[in-house]
This record gives C-alpha cells, structure tokens and sequence, in this order.
C-alpha cells in the first residue's frame, strides 16, 4: 500500500450518520479506508464505482463495525500507466446514510534500474602503514631488522666480554656467538 489512508466516522454524533476526513483522496497505487465506530454499531457497505471498478478491488464489500472498533478496509489496486479516477461509496444502514469520496489513482514513480557494480560498496585502497611503507621502500621486514639489532648487541656483548676477560676461552666463546649470527643471518635471509 501507499500509506494512503482514508476515515469514515460511523455513529459519531447520531445512531445514523457517517462522516469522511476528506472528500477526496490521491493515491499512487493501493490504499486503506479505515471504517471507525462510536455509539451504535452498524453494517458498512463499501462500493467502487466509475473507471476505479474496473481496476480497483475490494476483500469484502460488507463489514461489521462495533463501537470503539476500527477496521481497516485494503483497496487493492495493480500497477497502473496512467491516472484512474472513480468514486469509494460507504454507505451505513443500509443505504439510509451514503457518502461518496472521489478517488483518483495516479502510477507510482518509475522504476530505477540499477546497476549490479553499485551493489558493492567502493572503498579506495587504504593507505599504507609506516611498516608497509618501510618493507616496500627496502625490502626488508622490519621484523628481520629486529633480528639483526639484537644480534648486532649479541656480538658486541660478546666482544666487550672476550677483551675484558681475555684468553683462549673467551676468544672461542665469541666465535660461537658470532658463528651462530652468521648461521641465524643465513636461515633468516634464505
């Protein structure tokens, strides 16, 4: 439905009246009477006449409205090229007290085709971060660096220790920690 809505007021004032909120209704497609009771409750008899019969449907045309009780009648109508107009009849009491609503039916907006790539958000590539940057630029992974320095350490510990202490001891004891930087350095870059 179209969200249009139309209200008839059955029984408000007297045990026979019946009041509509306009006298004329537009609507792009379907729409909704709502048919609201108050004192006395009351047969309602709805009824579409001119070149909306044709087009337009009813679920029902007879309804029973108690007081206090709001039933909302659909009007279905298909797809339309171009403006329908007619008349809604509701009449209570069984024809004692009618009251008829113009009705024009106009087509709703046209379809949009839309293209299947605007169904997948666009996102730019992002931009790199310092780390990316700096592996793209040089090659390395920074991680590989880390290495490197805390090898680099390694080894200087190693020969700061050797020289402080000296002899033949601390001598091959620097070469196994240089040795094992070397093989480390070769299953890192290889």
């Amino acid at each position: 439905m179209s969200g249009t809505e139309l209200t008839f007021e059955i029984n408000r004032d007297t045990g026979e009246s019946l009041e509509a909120n306009s006298t004329t209704i537009e609507a792009e497609g379907s729409f909704a009477v709502r048919l609201r009771g108050h004192n006395v409750p009351a047969h309602a008899h709805c009824r579409l006449e001119g070149d909306l019969s044709r087009l337009g449907s009813l679920e029902q045309p007879n309804y029973y409205v108690e007081p206090n009780e709001e039933i909302v009648v659909p009007i279905s109508v298909p797809d339309i090229d171009e403006p329908v107009s007619g008349t809604l009849e509701v009449s209570i009491g069984y024809g004692a007290e009618a009251v008829q609503i113009d009705v024009e039916v106009v087509p709703g907006p046209p379809e949009v085709d839309v293209d299947e790539s605007l169904s997948e958000p666009h996102r730019p590539e992002p931009e790199p971060s310092l780390t990316e940057a700096f592996t793209d630029a040089t090659g390395v992974d920074p991680a590989t660096l880390g290495v490197v320095a805390l090898a680099g350490v390694a080894l200087a510990v190693a020969a700061l220790t050797a020289g402080s202490i000296g002899g033949p001891i601390a001598l091959v004891g620097f070469l196994i920690v240089a040795i094992g930087i070397v093989v480390a350095a070769g299953l890192l870059l290889y």
